[in-house]
């Protein structure tokens, strides 16, 4: 299915670029280099960067026309198959056009802009007496691009998928937090939107809040599932969790500032935090984004020790512990994001028997719910 969807963007992307060159005329002017020689020679040496007599130049069919029109061409290409791509995102899992469309054509553009002209230079060039050889000095520059975007999708999906082994790995280890890091995530990106971040900032952010939990592979599984409170040493030991996830990504170089979040997301902004307690701007950014992400997500999902809270209760109460707990900034970056685009929460546990012992009371104040032990 996925294979046959792939085809059918690919085809009706080149159908559309195709009616964009035939609409600019660009088939009328290929028609004309080919028929004249000399029109050919002429296209060549435009490309090729050498001088054309000015009476062979005055008789040239107008070379630059097609040019515009592949690169017209191209761009209705990269376009059409990135407009389906995002369509197929907000349709069937429900995405926000900003997130499904948002930052992603700069990226998906590039390569067809590139390739389009490129390939129309080559096909010049071959036609013309300076024949085959000539065009192999576009060819070969474009077969190095090829290359070199095709080792970047590849190192790309590497990232990824050490990123979901790693969120995976958790999420069988505490299955009460299942999905959270995934909505932790969403959350540190939609802020990050806010405070006016893009790009491979903004990416480095969602990363950060998707892996800020990490470090829960170097706690024992029975205090992670633990259904009472904890004891002092017990909370002492939740309390390493960031140290072990920095530890943990130390070897990850793609990460970045994302490591920062990872190992200070706990601390607090009065400085009552874990684990170096640091204060105010002392704490990174990433990690003042990602503290609010984490308690937002932790109120509005089902734990083990509370249910979950309404999306407006939970933002006043994020607002209540703003400057002493939280960035105040980063809670109305969050508050401005939720208004625009609201939030779907879903609870954490798979299905009810599996929960444990679920209390019956109102969720505890938002201290309790971001306390070491949350998770």
């Amino acid at each position: 299915m996925r294979r046959a969807w792939r085809a059918a963007r690919l085809s009706l992307a080149v159908w559309a670029a195709s009616c964009a060159f035939a609409a600019l005329g660009g088939p009328r002017t290929l028609s004309a280099l080919w028929a004249s020689g000399d029109g050919v020679q002429v296209a060549a040496e435009q490309i090729s960067g050498a001088q054309a007599p000015i009476d062979r130049m005055s008789d040239a069919p107008g070379f630059p026309y097609a040019l515009a029109a592949a690169v017209a061409a191209a761009l209705v290409l990269g376009l059409t198959a990135t407009v389906l791509e995002g369509g197929v995102l907000v349709t069937a899992e429900r995405r926000s056009p900003r997130a499904a469309w948002g930052g992603r054509l700069p990226g998906a553009l590039a390569p067809y802009l590139v390739h389009g002209p490129a390939g129309l230079a080559m096909a010049v060039l071959w036609r013309s007496p300076y024949g085959p050889a000539a065009a192999l000095l576009v060819l070969l520059p474009m077969y190095v691009c090829a290359c070199g975007f095709v080792l970047y999708r590849r190192e790309s999906a590497a990232h990824q998928a050490t990123i979901r082994a790693l969120v995976q790995a958790v999420d069988i280890k505490d299955r009460y937090t299942r999905g959270h890091s995934e909505r932790v995530g969403r959350a540190s990106a939609m802020i990050a939107r806010e405070l006016g971040m893009s790009g491979e900032r903004l990416e480095a952010l969602r990363i950060a809040g998707i892996l800020h939990d990490v470090g829960k592979l170097g706690v024992p599984t029975r205090l992670l599932r633990k259904n009472g409170p904890l004891t002092p040493d017990e909370r002492r030991v939740i309390e390493l969790h960031p140290e072990y996830g920095d530890e943990m990504v130390r070897g990850i170089g793609f990460l970045g500032e994302a490591r920062a979040a990872i190992l200070h997301h706990h601390e607090r902004l009065d400085g009552s935090g874990y684990p170096y307690g640091l204060a105010g701007a002392q704490i990174p950014e990433f990690a003042r984004v990602v503290a609010v992400a984490d308690a937002f997500d932790a109120m509005t999902s089902t734990r083990t020790y509370s249910r979950a809270r309404p999306v407006p209760t939970a933002v006043e109460e994020l607002k209540r512990c703003a400057g002493s707990q939280f960035d105040p900034r980063m809670v109305g970056a969050l508050t401005r994001a939720l208004d625009r685009h609201g939030w779907h929460a879903a609870v954490t546990a798979d299905a009810p028997e599996e929960r444990g012992n679920v209390p019956a009371e109102p969720a505890p104040p938002l201290v309790r719910a971001a306390a070491p032990g949350a998770p």
